[in-house]
């Protein structure tokens, strides 16, 4: 059970309503967390500023979500990993890497060009990340990609732990 109730748009100041209906979609995959953090609305109006950028980043809907389905699994967050299964299937990110993800061999086994992002955001989040994977990841996206990748896999842990801390993950 959640320890926060979901705040209705009506409950959310009128000039943060659009922003609180854009942050709640489904397509943005953390409705549930939006509903929970516009509790304190400017929290939530900051955090889903940050949410605008995750998609301003450069980086290819299919790539994002694939950090984001490595996090969630990663994080062991269950709604999380609901929420994104969907989004990452219509963006084209492949059984192959959904699978993989979700039983935790992931990068094993999957072509380069997936496995790597999937890599990347565990050493990200592990506070792990290696010269060599560095290298392969500005070789592919660039210091600018590396860049909106590393605050890709940094946002959605964070998102993770307020799922946690609000008891969104026992749902």
């Amino acid at each position: 059970m959640s320890r926060l109730p979901p705040t209705l748009q009506s409950q959310v100041p009128s000039q943060m309503a659009a922003k609180y209906e854009s942050a709640t979609k489904a397509e943005s995959g953390l409705a549930a967390t939006f509903q929970a953090l516009y509790a304190n609305p400017p929290v939530a109006s900051g955090l889903a500023d940050l949410n605008e950028v995750v998609g301003k980043t450069g980086l290819e809907p299919w790539v994002i979500l694939t950090v984001a389905l490595t996090v969630a699994h990663e994080r062991g967050n269950s709604v999380l990993w609901d929420s994104f299964v969907p989004l990452a299937r219509e963006a084209g990110v492949s059984k192959a890497v959904v699978d993989g993800i979700a039983a935790g061999t992931a990068p094993r086994r999957l072509l380069p060009k997936e496995g790597i992002w999937v890599h990347f955001a565990l050493e990200v989040i592990r506070d792990q990340v290696r010269d060599s994977t560095w290298q392969a990841v500005t070789h592919l996206a660039g210091d600018e990609g590396a860049v909106g990748l590393a605050f890709t896999a940094c946002y959605y842990e964070m998102m993770a732990r307020l799922n946690r801390t609000f008891a969104l993950d026992r749902a």
